[in-house]
């Protein structure tokens, strides 16, 4: 009984064993799905974040591309700044320098203009002193040789002449009237007065001396004219 138990049994426990496996496959195909399905979700998930942090990557070289070029912005502005400075300073320095040469281009031009102004006095100065020693020249030229002028220098060395003791009296007589020229004739004769005239003061002297005074005087003064006269005289 047993064994025909068993038989009638087996059909069923093999369709509970078919239902019991059909059952855990479809759990395990269940649970593969819910793997499967959460294997993707974890995929879709990742590549979610991989394309958040690519996206947060972006902006991130974003923001330092703005950075950068925010701080290049501002280095270029104060390059610029500089420049602009550097230009203004440069462009003042320019105009210093333009100033300093129109002033010293103006001074120059002022001082060739006084040269210029002083050269033409001098000029003027030396013509019309020329032209003046040309018209007394010319008046001397103009005049009778008997009547024309005498140098200075001739002045000086007929007073040298004179004044040698016994030859200067004759070289004045003969001087005062055989000379040619009036001029030289009355220098000589203006000597020779001079010394009619301190010839005539010893004469008067020497008769004061000898006729009025006391002998003691008469020596003491004919002394001293003696220490005159040779203090006069040439050696």
């Amino acid at each position: 009984m047993a064994e025909d138990l068993n038989k009638k049994m087996e059909p069923e426990i093999s369709d509970a064993a078919s239902e019991v496996a059909k059952e855990e496959a479809s759990v395990v195909e269940a649970a593969e799905k819910k793997a499967a399905k959460a294997a993707k979700e974890e995929v879709k998930a990742a590549k979610e974040e991989a394309k958040a942090a690519k996206v947060e990557a972006k902006a991130a070289e974003a923001a330092t591309v703005a950075a950068a070029a925010a701080a290049t912005a501002e280095a270029n502005k104060e390059a610029a700044k500089a420049a602009e400075e550097a230009a203004k300073a440069a462009k003042k320095a320019e105009e210093q320098a333009a100033k300093e040469a129109a002033k010293q281009k103006a001074a120059a031009e002022k001082e060739a203009e006084k040269a210029r102004i002083a050269k033409e006095k001098a000029d003027a100065k030396i013509e019309k002193k020329r032209q003046k020693k040309a018209a007394q020249q010319a008046l001397i030229d103009a005049c009778p040789p008997q009547y024309r002028p005498v140098a200075t220098s001739t002045y000086f060395w007929l007073a040298f002449l004179s004044a040698i003791p016994v030859i200067g009296v004759i070289a004045t007589l003969i001087l005062s009237f055989a000379g040619r020229n009036k001029n030289r004739k009355n220098f000589e004769r203006a000597i020779l007065a001079y010394y009619i005239i301190g010839l005539i003061l010893c004469l008067v002297a020497v008769l004061i001396v000898g006729l009025l005074l006391p002998d003691s005087v008469r020596e003491s003064v004919l002394l001293a004219l003696e220490q005159i006269v040779n203090s006069f005289k040439f050696s």
